[in-house]
């Protein structure tokens, strides 16, 4: 039986797998305008500037599983190509996804407003974040934001104008922006809606490096024989910015074909931009050497404190067993 080839572009874009920053000419194999759109929703938006500027390339940042999905049946269901969804927050993506003066334009719908002044640090449009903008957007690139709260709005202002990297615009706002499903929310609710343009202007924009991918996994090798169990506590250190979260350690049952002791051990890492949930394995490689490595269950993302998760489970093995440190790869 012949199994059918489906040959239409892949639109859910697999970034872990780098490098940073993408090519987004092999990914769109085409080339034109970028654009950035941060927390799409369900699409709508973004697949209606598609249709209407199909030489322009158009790529969707959302961390949200089910806005992924219904954005992803929206792209299908009007059979557009130049679209490409990344399921990643967006600080992350705009510094390490994108090249220096590569976008056109980046988008921000509605953005959670975080209202209360101590959650103020979780705004996007800070002004670290738009410093770090103005270093993607192409010579008199935009930022561009709708929102319904007018602190929100004043906070994004004032951000902007600290980084000295933007002119302030107030135009029209295209039709389609006050159409999305929350601005159709909002104004049912009878709330006014904001719309401001931050264009570059001439200054130089600080540089922000991309992140370097590794050669090889970070690992490190111990001497001695891991022994049956050993109680880990919840551990948490400080990392290159980040917080490193060890949470518990199980032993695993080997497999016939593997006929060793191993543990995995739970682990989270907390970044400014990046949050993920790891394994880091513990193994029994040879009679007298153990290994301590990222499990690849889940293409981790290899940043600073990652490395830290390794480094932090050697630690621990070091104090609550025998096993004693041959060689440090990380």
């Amino acid at each position: 039986m012949t199994v059918p080839v489906d040959t239409r572009p892949r639109v859910l874009l697999h970034w872990r797998a780098g490098p940073f920053p993408c090519d987004w000419d092999a990914v769109f194999a085409a080339g034109g305008p970028l654009h950035v759109e941060v927390g799409f929703g369900d699409g709508r938006f973004t697949v209606r500037r598609a249709l209407e500027e199909p030489a322009a390339r158009f790529v969707g940042l959302e961390v949200s599983s089910g806005s992924v999905q219904r954005a992803l049946r929206n792209v299908r269901r009007h059979g557009v190509t130049n679209v490409r969804i990344a399921k990643v927050g967006a600080e992350f993506a705009v510094r390490h996804l994108f090249d220096r003066g590569s976008v056109a334009s980046v988008t921000v719908n509605f953005p959670d407003p975080w209202p209360k002044a101590k959650h103020e640090k979780n705004r996007l449009m800070r002004p670290e974040f738009l410093r770090m903008a103005a270093d993607r957007l192409t010579e008199q690139g935009e930022v561009r934001l709708a929102t319904d709260h007018p602190d929100y709005l004043e906070f994004a202002r004032e951000s902007a104008a600290a980084t000295g990297l933007y002119d302030e615009l107030r135009p029209d706002p295209p039709p389609a922006v006050f159409e999305t499903k929350y601005a159709l929310k909002w104004r049912a609710q009878g709330k006014p809606l904001h719309y401001v343009v931050f264009r570059r202007n001439g200054a130089p924009a600080p540089h922000f490096p991309h992140l370097e991918r590794p050669g090889e996994m970070p690992h490190s090798l111990l001497r001695g024989t891991l022994p049956a169990a050993a109680e880990l506590s919840k551990t948490v250190a400080e990392h290159a910015g980040g917080h490193v979260i060890l949470h518990e350690a199980a032993a695993v049952m080997p497999g016939a074909e593997e006929g060793r002791r191993r543990w995995l051990v739970r682990a989270t890492v907390d970044e400014p931009d990046i949050k993920q949930q790891l394994l880091v394995l513990v193994q029994q490689r040879t009679d007298d050497e153990v290994i301590v490595r990222l499990e690849t269950f889940g293409d981790p993302v290899v940043t600073p404190a990652v490395r830290g998760a390794v480094h932090e489970v050697t630690e621990w093995l070091q104090r609550s067993t025998d096993l004693e440190v041959a060689e440090l790869n990380y």
